[in-house]
């Protein structure tokens, strides 16, 4: 299956799941009376939003480049997972201010009957599956939209079992702990947007997590010959893809087309050590050029980050 279907189905699925999660919960939580059960019921509300942005997103970052888009069009997740934020962000606020109005009146009522814990359990389940399935897909695919879609189902599992501590206090007549569970799942929410905002923020400024393809780009240009000095590299992430900025030397005495030879063979060997790196833009400059760089990373730099 190729990456569009992938991640079209794991979208839907996303959206079915938590759609007959929510309506569910909803539904229990204005039944039994319980602001927990009703609280977790709008966050998996929301979770539907979500999926429906990563289904949406993954049709537009799945275009081809266009003279508009010369990069393409994959930064589409990471502008998708940055709306994700701000919905669950919205949420969890809504919510704690509901708790907060509760707690403050003592609003609080027993709770009746078993289904508030049995929807529950439930959705700890499911939320457990779709953690797990949507997790493994985002690693494969590396995208950020998915990655951060099932990290919010993660943080389902822990504000789902925070509401199954309140419902089975409240149940020993604590009735409060409905409301004090409501407001500890609003504070996870609002946790949880500020979270994913902070990652999506990392690549729409190019910034780099992992560091190791630096490495792998110094021993892809170590393999070819003739090339000195390989500094001032540069990645940056566009969705999944890696684009990379590298200045290389040559020997002076070198003609134009032998050093656009040995530069072809630096793009080359920088692609092949990586399925991920889409293009990489190599500067030829003459051995000995010195030159005051600020920007990029040079073997010297990178072995002092290892440190």
């Amino acid at each position: 299956m190729d990456r569009s279907k992938l991640f079209s189905k794991v979208a839907w699925i996303g959206v079915w799941a938590n759609g007959a999660l929510s309506t569910a919960k909803v539904l229990v939580g204005l039944l039994f009376n319980s602001s927990a059960v009703l609280a977790d019921g709008v966050d998996t509300g929301t979770d539907v939003f979500t999926s429906l942005v990563t289904l949406v997103s993954g049709k537009i970052s799945s275009r081809p480049p266009d003279k508009t888009h010369p990069y393409g069009h994959e930064r589409a997740e990471a502008i998708a997972a940055k709306i994700v934020s701000f919905i669950v962000f919205y949420a969890g606020v809504s919510l704690l201010f509901a708790s907060v109005k509760k707690i403050i009146l003592h609003e609080h009522v027993q709770i009746q009957g078993v289904l508030p814990f049995l929807v529950t359990i439930l959705s700890i389940a499911i939320k457990s599956w779709l953690f797990f399935y949507k997790y493994r897909v985002g690693k494969r695919l590396n995208s950020s939209v998915m990655i951060a879609d099932a990290l919010n189902m993660r943080n389902d599992i822990l504000i789902s079992g925070t509401v199954l501590l309140g419902v089975m206090l409240s149940k020993f007549g604590l009735f409060w702990m409905d409301s004090v569970a409501a407001l500890v799942v609003s504070i996870m929410i609002i946790r949880t947007a500020f979270n994913i905002f902070r990652e999506t923020s990392y690549e729409l400024m190019d910034g780099m997590h992992d560091m190791e393809i630096y490495q792998e780009i110094f021993d892809a240009v170590e393999s070819v010959k003739g090339v000195r000095n390989p500094h001032k590299v540069r990645v940056r992430q566009v969705g999944y893809k890696y684009f990379v900025d590298i200045d290389i030397e040559v020997d002076p005495s070198l003609t134009v087309q032998v050093g656009h030879d040995i530069a072809t063979q630096v793009k080359q060997a920088i692609i092949a050590r990586n399925d991920r790196i889409a293009d990489v833009l190599v500067h030829v400059e003459p051995a000995g050029n010195v030159e005051q760089e600020p920007f990029g990373l040079d073997q010297e730099k990178m072995n002092s980050l290892n440190k």
